[in-house]
């Protein structure tokens, strides 16, 4: 699930709306074979890259993912159904998935078809990790971080300074009065 987690965080800023997800895929001895993350929205989701790159020898193996694999249809095609045609017999996932849309229909689509499926492996990391969809699912609103700095006028020694400490008033260039004042 770490190597699944540090392949997620490569999509981070290009997913929107999309969750951050990263997948890995074992064959039947335990063997890295194949592995991929959501790298930007409309383009083929983690558990597909990583199946894809393991080919056949994903059948009878397991898949390591992130986020509980989606069962719709919305700009790409179900993950579930491509890991059930995979032949997949085992899914580690970190999170189910809040989108209303899926919402445990993926878990329940591959345990339908005999898949094993064991959830909440490393959940509080993926749940960090996607903490701006989550909001958004939530919420709504998308999740936005205000930095904000302020000060006062009248503390200025003139209308030009700026409205930063000293180390920025000694490279104000035209006033005469706020290099001074700097110097001081």
């Amino acid at each position: 699930m770490d190597r699944a987690l540090q392949l997620a965080e490569l999509g981070a800023g290009r997913t929107s709306p999309n969750p951050l997800v990263g997948a890995v895929v074992l064959d039947g001895s335990g063997a890295l074979v194949g592995e991929g993350y959501h790298a930007r929205a409309g383009q083929p989701h983690a558990e597909i890259v990583a199946l894809r790159q393991a080919g056949g020898r994903a059948r009878g193996g397991t898949l390591v993912v992130t986020l509980e694999p989606c069962c719709h249809h919305g700009l790409t095609p179900p993950c579930s159904e491509a890991v059930i045609a995979a032949g997949i017999s085992r899914v580690v996932l970190a999170m189910t998935d809040p989108n209303p849309r899926v919402a445990g229909g993926g878990i329940a689509a591959l345990r339908a078809a005999g898949v094993e499926v064991i959830a909440g492996v490393a959940e509080a990391e993926a749940r960090a990790l996607n903490r701006a969809f989550l909001h958004r699912i939530h919420s709504g609103r998308p999740l936005g971080i205000l930095k904000w700095a302020m000060s006062s006028m009248a503390a200025r020694p003139c209308p030009m300074a700026p409205a930063s400490g000293s180390a920025a008033r000694r490279h104000a260039s035209g006033c005469m009065p706020c290099a001074a004042a700097a110097m001081r």
